[in-house]
């Protein structure tokens, strides 16, 4: 039996990064996924009535960002101090942002304004935030965003990216080679690309 497990509806949405995190960490975790018609016979059995749910031995941990920091601290993916913890939830905050104004482009009901949607995403959110990125790795020696190898920082980069570039193909990084590079390093990371290989595909 795993010592981790997560919770969560056939989709990566908001469980994909916490299961990303223990995938490079080389962590086993039973990965429970249900459909929706399931979710009325789990919710009552959730801390929060929501998922994702991470159980670690005897917890349950609710919230999809409390686990992501929960991870990071158990599996060594946060900085060394305060400072560099704080930079990792910079990132972890800075991509919420960029997430929010991507939802905006399927939730939008009036077919008419999807193309300036569309038009902002990929000439002002995503190169603002690449080239925010792009500052701190640079300043951080040019190897992982935060510290001195790889935190969830990076991770929740990758998660990000690696499902933008499935919708819209590398020209995301136009602006960004750097960052695109940073991607793939991650990508090549052996228990990333392992998990790559064996996650169930789905639309979301």
């Amino acid at each position: 039996m795993s010592a981790y497990k997560i919770s969560y509806f056939n989709l990566m949405g908001r469980a994909e990064l916490a299961r990303i995190m223990l995938s490079a960490a080389d962590k086993e975790f039973e990965d429970d996924r249900f459909e929706k018609e399931e979710w009325p016979e789990r919710k009552p059995n959730t801390p929060c009535g929501q998922v994702p749910v991470l159980t670690h031995g005897d917890k349950q941990i609710p919230q999809s960002m409390a686990i992501a920091r929960y991870l990071a601290r158990d599996l060594d993916l946060y900085g060394k101090n305060n400072v560099e913890n704080t930079k990792c939830d910079v990132v972890i905050e800075c991509i919420n942002d960029v997430i929010t104004e991507t939802v905006k482009l399927f939730f939008e009901q009036d077919e008419t304004k999807k193309p300036d949607i569309e038009k902002n995403l990929m000439e002002v959110v995503y190169p603002r935030f690449l080239s925010h990125l792009e500052k701190m790795l640079n300043e951080n020696s040019g190897e992982w965003l935060v510290g001195d190898k790889l935190s969830v920082a990076d991770l929740a980069f990758f998660d990000l990216m690696n499902r933008l570039t499935a919708k819209k193909g590398d020209s995301v990084f136009e602006t960004s080679p750097t960052m695109k590079k940073h991607l793939d390093k991650i990508t090549n990371i052996a228990g990333v690309q392992k998990w790559l290989e064996k996650r169930p595909v789905t639309d979301m």
